[in-house]
């Protein structure tokens, strides 16, 4: 009768049956299968916010990032900012002229206020109240051209050629006739004053206005000027006041 075979020593036999450096070497090998292994599995996909971010996180991106902005975006913000203030400086500007401008009507009124007292004047007396007149004129037409000027900058760019009159250029100029008028009123005051004969016998001018009456002509230019003066002086300040804030 044959024998039956000897078994076969197990796994655990054989490798116990192993030397120290042979086991070892086996160890490291599995270990670095099992990381091969690891790595080849898929990669997880990121979401679009986590590639942003570690788009960002790149420092040759931030270094990009950062260029950019220190060499266009800054000089912009700085010009732009720098505009706005000369902008703002001009609109300034303009609202002081204006009200020197406006302010004339007062001087031309009080100019002629000695001569309520009186029913005549002589043509020296004339004469000297219109040189004081007219440079009260003179120095408002100056004021004016200086504020029609400034005013330019109130103009929107962005308006278009169908809103080329600015809405500051329109009252402006509304403004400039009430007081060339309220002016001419002063004009026919102090002319007709002298013109008229009240206790002369005659009048020294060719031509005059036998209704003329002092005190109720010179009570008309009071309202014109008061209502200039104030209401309509107030609107056009406050309208530029509103468009140097921005408003």
């Amino acid at each position: 009768m044959k024998e039956d075979p000897a078994p076969s020593p197990g796994v655990a036999d054989t490798f116990s049956a192993l030397s120290d450096a042979e086991r070892a070497r086996i160890r490291a090998e599995m270990r670095y299968a099992a990381f091969v292994v690891g790595e080849s599995k898929e990669v997880p996909q990121k979401s679009p916010v986590e590639r942003v971010l570690g788009l960002l996180s790149n420092g040759f991106v931030l270094l990009l990032a950062g260029s950019i902005i220190s060499s266009i975006l800054v000089p912009r913000f700085q010009q732009y900012y720098e505009n706005r203030r000369q902008q703002s400086a001009l609109m300034q500007e303009c609202l002081t002229q204006f009200l020197l401008y406006g302010n004339s009507i007062w001087s031309e009124y009080y100019a002629i206020l000695p001569l309520t007292q009186v029913v005549e004047i002589d043509r020296d007396e004339y004469l000297r109240y219109v040189k004081e007149i007219t440079q009260v004129k003179l120095k408002r037409y100056d004021a004016y051209a200086r504020v029609r000027a400034l005013a330019l900058v109130f103009r929107d760019a962005k308006a278009g050629p169908d809103q080329g009159a600015a809405t500051v250029d329109a009252t402006l100029e509304a403004y400039a006739i009430r007081i060339n008028s309220a002016s001419a009123a002063i004009d026919a005051w102090l002319r007709n004053l002298y013109c008229t004969p009240t206790k002369r016998e005659r009048s020294p001018c060719d031509r005059f206005d036998p209704t003329f009456d002092a005190f109720a002509d010179y009570k008309e230019i009071q309202r014109q000027v008061v209502e200039i003066g104030n209401r309509d002086s107030d609107e056009v300040a406050q309208l530029m006041v509103r468009k140097i804030r921005g408003d």
